[in-house]
């Protein structure tokens, strides 16, 4: 399952945890589509499929997060590193004994790249594009003009840690002003799913007329037409905020 699951995904789901959750979603499927048809089915699938992305996508920020706030211990433990005497490309090696996971894990992927002759900068930037942050792609570019260059990397990588907490602090701050809005965006966007899921459910029957009658298929097409305009005017009204 490892193999098959998406390098973006590693450090963020396990692959025991993705085989168990596909295997639930499959049973459950098939325990309702027993018990309540078809139509109950499919409105489980697609119920099961939202939730599990949703679940992923909060797992990701929360990874994420972390890795953002371990960054910039990892490049203080390098600077003290480089600082009595290490080589940029040493120090980068030896700081990951000083880190937890999640960025251990990753970091040990781009110190396996490096013994494999890959630039210390070229693996960074490919761990940071697997992991998508940008402060990783910071870090691969300032360990290029390190390594390649020369110069007081020290110096360079202690102003950038300093940068990355203030960015943090900021984005914490920020967080803070706007989590009455951002509340209520996802309550709004997430009811209507509950209130459809639930009448699928309990009574499919009355999904079955309505896609067989033609006005009904029109009401359901628009219903999630405009559905899909309300999450996304939400989203952006949250992201603003």
């Amino acid at each position: 399952m490892e193999a098959i699951l998406p390098e973006w995904l590693l450090g963020a789901v396990s692959p025991k945890v993705a085989t168990l959750a596909v295997v639930g979603i499959v049973v459950l499927c098939l325990l309702t589509g027993l018990l309540g048809g078809g139509i109950a089915a499919a409105g489980v699938l697609l119920l099961l499929v939202l939730v599990s992305i949703f679940a992923v996508w909060l797992r990701l920020q929360k990874v994420r997060r972390q890795l953002i706030s371990q960054l910039p211990g990892y490049i203080d433990a390098m600077v003290r590193l480089i600082t009595i005497g290490n080589s940029t490309q040493a120090a980068f090696q030896l700081a990951i004994a000083t880190t937890q996971e999640p960025l251990r894990g990753h970091m040990d992927r781009s110190s396996a790249l490096v013994r494999a002759g890959v630039d210390l900068d070229r693996a960074v930037h490919q761990t940071a594009t697997n992991v998508r942050v940008e402060e990783m792609f910071l870090l691969a570019s300032i360990l290029g003009l390190g390594v390649r260059y020369g110069g007081r990397a020290d110096l360079l990588l202690e102003r950038v840690a300093n940068f990355m907490r203030d960015r943090e602090q900021a984005e914490h701050e920020l967080i803070a002003m706007s989590s009455e809005t951002r509340l209520s965006a996802w309550i709004l966007g997430l009811l209507p799913l509950g209130v459809a899921s639930v009448l699928i459910l309990t009574n499919p029957g009355f999904l079955v007329s309505m896609w067989n009658d033609e006005t009904g298929r029109i009401l359901i097409f628009s219903s999630i037409g405009l559905q899909l305009l309300g999450a996304f005017l939400l989203y952006r009204l949250a992201k603003l905020a």
